[in-house]
């Protein structure tokens, strides 16, 4: 089992780099509504608080070479008084033999709009990407193939750019994580080629419902949808219970997975998160699951028991 999960990572990989345009990944992640900084820049301007967020996911454990993704990202306005807030963002993706790595910067600006908020996201930085074939294995030792020896990196910038509206009951968001795609010529160098194609927008909304006193109930959706890809809808649902306890499940349709959520408020300002993906397709003939797990630390006391911030 293992020797088939290691091919069949190889196969993917080296058929996704066999393509002359590649679009920067847009990692999927199940604890996107802990840190939404990752899939829409606007979230930056959304928590009132100097917020720091650390996650670490391990897609489809068991299978050599799976993606592992790691994010440290940290946000922030400016002062009470402006309507500016700034943030900044590390990710390091690892799968096959390639490693990637996102260095960016987040500038957000809020306006009030009815009984609640908009905020509009830019995002700008760096991305580096590194893949060694001379890391390939397989079964009969070295590959037949020469294209896959060596390796092959770019180091080449990338923006994206979101829109958030949010109340207290509400939320819906739309961004486009990575506006720049890059394109590989016949001595395998690469270039910055603007290709709406093969953009990756987001599309999320939700809403808080109140049963009883301690019981709520937070429905929302995500949708990644783009022209090269199948559409991907995440259906998602958490109870929250006394505003301590968030308990939840969702469903990725486009991966045929169902995921279970558990978040711990562990004080006012501390929160922790766990996710765990199990696959019903073919996939789950190789892989025991995907987790993943989040931390994030607020750093302002008006963040109370008594009055969260659900969005």
């Amino acid at each position: 089992m293992m020797m088939k999960g290691r091919v069949y990572i190889v196969i993917l990989v080296a058929l996704a780099l066999q393509s002359a345009a590649i679009a920067q990944q847009v990692p999927i992640t199940s604890q996107y509504l802990t840190n939404g900084l990752v899939i829409n820049p606007a979230y930056a301007d959304t928590r009132e608080a100097l917020s720091i967020n650390l996650s670490y996911r391990k897609q489809w454990a068991n299978i050599t070479g799976a993606p592992q993704f790691q994010t440290l990202s940290l946000h922030s306005p400016i002062n009470e008084k402006e309507k500016v807030s700034l943030g900044l963002m590390a990710e390091y993706l690892t799968y096959g033999v390639t490693k990637d790595v996102g260095i960016y910067a987040y500038y957000a600006y809020s306006v009030r709009l009815g009984r609640g908020k908009l905020s509009m996201g830019l995002k700008g930085g760096l991305d580096l990407s590194n893949t060694n074939y001379n890391r390939l294995q397989f079964p009969d030792g070295n590959p037949a193939d020469p294209l896959l020896a060596g390796d092959m990196k770019y180091t080449l910038p990338n923006m994206g750019v979101g829109f958030y509206y949010y109340t207290d009951r509400y939320f819906a968001g739309l961004s486009v994580p990575s506006l720049l795609t890059y394109k590989r010529d016949a001595t395998d160098e690469f270039s910055v080629t603007p290709d709406y194609k093969m953009f990756m927008s987001c599309l999320t909304a939700g809403t808080l419902l109140q049963f009883a006193d301690i019981i709520k109930v937070k429905p929302s959706v995500l949708v990644r949808y783009s022209i090269h890809k199948p559409l991907e809808v995440d259906l998602n649902a958490n109870l929250i219970i006394a505003d301590l306890l968030w308990v939840g499940g969702s469903y990725r349709m486009a991966e045929k997975a169902v995921v279970a959520l558990v978040d711990l408020q562990i004080t006012p300002q501390l929160k922790l998160g766990y996710s765990y993906d199990y696959q019903l397709g073919h996939l789950n003939n190789y892989t025991s699951g995907t987790h993943e797990v989040s931390l994030r630390y607020e750093f302002q006391y008006e963040v109370t028991a008594t009055s969260p911030r659900y969005f």
